[in-house]
């Protein structure tokens, strides 16, 4: 089918230049069709098939001709394909893999660098020891954080995860000796993490950071702060390259804690 996805090509791309070179070798009818939508491939792709029709002088039934005769199974299809094809014109070119590639990678050596034997070890500690682990992300923080709390669970440790503000900050409002309150951010401090934070740490709670950016602010909230180093250039809305840096965080803090377990003298 036309709009499979080939390896190379993403799924769309190229189908306004397979319909220009249909124009001269398909049917009078359809070549008609072909050249509207070739002139004007935005406004076909927003049309139903009553109004492409009518935009085109044409059939519905030729409409669903044309469809099949480049491959779709229908006009659903078709228009998929060939609003894909209109975005991938419009956008940027997307990173090659080898860049992709480069550009997590050196994010995770940076992190990797940057941090220091004796913070994942003192952070790994404060896990080991705490009656419970709660923690907190939005977006795709939110999503690292759930990650980071199925680990630490795999692990033997009690930890959950929240995404929902007034869940985080009910569970931050109880006493909380030998608890753990960690924040999972890309930006640093924003106004509800800062409010989480405080929150916790005044309830006698170990507060902890997993940020993309050191900041004072972020500093006088916490007991440790994990720097995951950001992407370069910065990433784009909604991608989520950033969170690898993070997890790889989450797996030293893993590796160190079945350390410590191992060493603990109840498991002697």
């Amino acid at each position: 089918m036309a709009a499979e996805w080939n390896g190379k090509n993403g799924f769309g791309q190229g189908t306004i230049a397979r319909i220009e070179a249909t124009i001269d070798t398909c049917p009078k009818a359809l070549s008609r069709i072909a050249s509207y939508i070739t002139r004007e491939p935005e406004r076909s792709a927003r049309a139903s098939m009553a109004e492409l029709a009518e935009l085109c002088g044409s059939g519905e039934a030729s409409i669903v001709r044309f469809c099949r005769f480049l491959g779709y199974k229908g006009f659903r299809d078709f228009k998929i394909a060939l609003a894909s094809d209109i975005a991938y014109q419009q956008r940027a070119q997307p990173r090659a893999v080898p860049e992709a590639v480069a550009r997590v990678n050196a994010a995770v050596l940076a992190t990797s660098a940057a941090l220091s034997n004796d913070e994942i070890t003192q952070v790994a500690r404060m896990l080991v020891e705490a009656r419970c682990i709660n923690l907190f992300g939005s977006g795709v923080s939110g999503i690292v954080a759930e990650l980071f709390a199925y680990r630490f669970s795999r692990l033997g440790l009690v930890a959950r995860a929240f995404q929902d503000g007034v869940a985080a900050a009910e569970v931050a409002n109880k006493p909380g000796g030998r608890s753990v309150f960690m924040v999972i951010s890309e930006t640093g401090l924003t106004r509800h993490n800062e409010g989480l934070l405080r929150l916790a740490r005044k309830c006698g709670a170990y507060t902890i950071a997993v940020s993309g950016r050191r900041m004072p602010q972020l500093g006088a909230l916490c007991d440790a702060i994990l720097l995951a180093t950001p992407l370069s250039p910065l990433p784009e809305r909604g991608e989520t390259s950033p969170a690898i840096a993070k997890i790889f965080i989450c797996e030293l803090l893993a590796q160190e804690i079945k350390r410590l377990t191992a060493a603990s003298p109840d498991n002697a």
